[in-house]
């Protein structure tokens, strides 16, 4: 070997002081060659041929008997400082008897671990198997979007990043009932779970309700979890914690609308955009659920036959309490609503807002705000025209299911028989009757059913200005 080489190989193996300036002043050769640096022992800059440059770590490694260099990272990717506490953080784990790369691989596989089972990635894996299942034409819930929303749009934000081994209630029960306190809306802000307000115009205001449907949420979750392994539970964090003492018991609803309040609905309903203005009329018109009525498709009615198929209707996957299918008679009534919507080209759902390709959401609070206010502005033109005070008009406080319950009061007033009446709104029999007795009294039904819409035209129809009193009912 030249003396030439010699002394230039000498020189490298020197040991100085690294910094940014030297390390970037070092010009490649013809062979790969180290910069050893003098502050931490073993800490080279490897630069090749190429003028690529990485720093380098030469060390006994556990299980080998001769120095080996292993690579810590690509220079300017990794910075001098960063590059002498990784490699200070080798030498200590050298010192132990551990590995780097091993121990590297060891994080790599617990944070792997911990992504698959985030509170995020349980509820992915719950949905996919409990919620929506295989097929999402046919969910496997009753009513998947409410069930979607709440998680995606609430509980993930909140939850989502957290180990659900290291969830626990107190984690859990604060943010529930804040919302329960002030909104869903307001709490994810306060909580640092949503950036900014989605409607800044509402005041804060208790929501109990929905702090309660969240409360179920989590426990479906955790609950599927437990009997499918894999997450490293063994019970519920929520398994000795009180719904309604935390949040509240659940408010049994009773109320129902008046003749008036039915009157300024009928009026109110087509002032709505379509296709809001369509499902409400035949929510109204049908004495259905929500979501019983808006998610129809174009395939479930037969002739004078609508179908609703029990994955739709209320009830369980198994068991006695197994959800059925539930036939409803197109009355002239719901057969002018459906005529009156145009058949998408996307998809096959009636009441859509992208050509069918999936049901509009009527329980949005913006057309119910609408509806409510339509309302109101009807029953003071009605008590206007009567000679009433109208500053005195208010419209009480109502909800969509309330529409159900003065539908089925009605059919009462209307002299229906009760089993045919509870039938309309598929409530299933009690005792062995509901075993035994599978009569699906569709006469009947549709009688009922036209009943009900006759009666809904009457209240609209002008009537004299002195008219004050209830009109007496009969069977049409």
């Amino acid at each position: 070997m030249c003396c030439h080489h010699v002394a230039t190989e000498e020189l490298l193996a020197m040991k100085t002081a690294l910094t940014d300036r030297s390390i970037k002043a070092a010009r490649p050769a013809v062979r790969p060659y180290d910069m050893h640096d003098a502050v931490v022992p073993g800490l080279a800059v490897r630069v090749l041929p190429s003028g690529v440059k990485s720093f380098v770590l030469v060390a006994r490694f556990p299980g080998s008997t001769n120095p080996t260099r292993r690579a810590l990272g690509a220079y300017g990717v990794l910075t001098l400082e960063a590059a002498r506490t990784k490699a200070r953080q080798w030498l200590e784990m050298i010192a132990r008897g551990v590995d780097p790369a091993k121990e590297a691989e060891r994080q790599r596989r617990e944070q792997e671990r911990k992504r698959r089972t985030t509170f995020s990635a349980m509820v992915e894996d719950y949905i996919g198997s409990a919620v929506v299942g295989p097929n999402p034409d046919k969910p496997r819930q009753r009513n998947p979007r409410k069930i979607l929303n709440g998680l995606h749009d609430v509980l993930v934000p909140l939850f989502g990043d957290r180990p659900v081994t290291e969830l626990t209630a107190d984690d859990i029960m604060p943010p529930l009932e804040l919302i329960g306190r002030i909104g869903t809306d307001r709490a994810l802000v306060k909580l640092g779970a949503r950036k900014t307000l989605r409607r800044p115009s509402r005041k804060a205001r208790p929501c109990p309700e929905q702090a309660r449907a969240l409360f179920v949420f989590v426990e479906m979750v955790f609950n599927w979890a437990i009997e499918h392994h894999g997450y490293g539970l063994d019970r519920s964090p929520l398994d000795r914690i009180s719904k309604a003492r935390r949040l509240g018991a659940t408010v049994r609803r009773d109320h129902t609308l008046n003749d008036e309040e039915l009157a300024a609905l009928v009026l109110a309903i087509p002032r709505l955009p379509p296709p809001h203005r369509h499902a409400y009329e035949v929510l109204l018109h049908s004495g259905l659920r929500l979501n019983e009525a808006v998610g129809t498709r174009w395939t479930e009615i037969e002739g004078d036959d609508w179908t609703i198929p029990a994955a739709r209707m209320k009830g369980r996957n198994s068991g006695q309490g197994q959800a059925r299918a539930h036939v409803v008679p197109v009355t002239p009534a719901l057969r002018k609503i459906f005529d009156s919507v145009p058949r998408g080209t996307n998809g096959d759902f009636i009441f859509s807002c992208n050509g069918g390709r999936s049901p509009v959401v009527t329980a949005n609070a913006n057309i119910k705000a609408i509806l409510s206010e339509e309302m109101l502005v009807v029953l003071r033109q009605r008590a206007k025209a009567r000679g009433e005070d109208t500053d005195k008009v208010a419209l009480r406080p109502w909800r969509n299911h309330d529409l159900r319950r003065s539908c089925r009061s009605t059919l009462a007033r209307l002299r229906v028989d009760a089993d045919t009446a509870e039938a309309v709104l598929a409530h299933r029999r009690p005792g062995m009757r509901g075993i035994y007795d599978q009569w699906e009294r569709l006469p009947e039904k549709r009688e009922a059913l036209e009943q009900w819409s006759r009666f809904l035209a009457e209240l609209i129809r002008p009537q004299p200005a002195t008219t004050r009193e209830t009109r007496a009912l009969t069977p049409a």
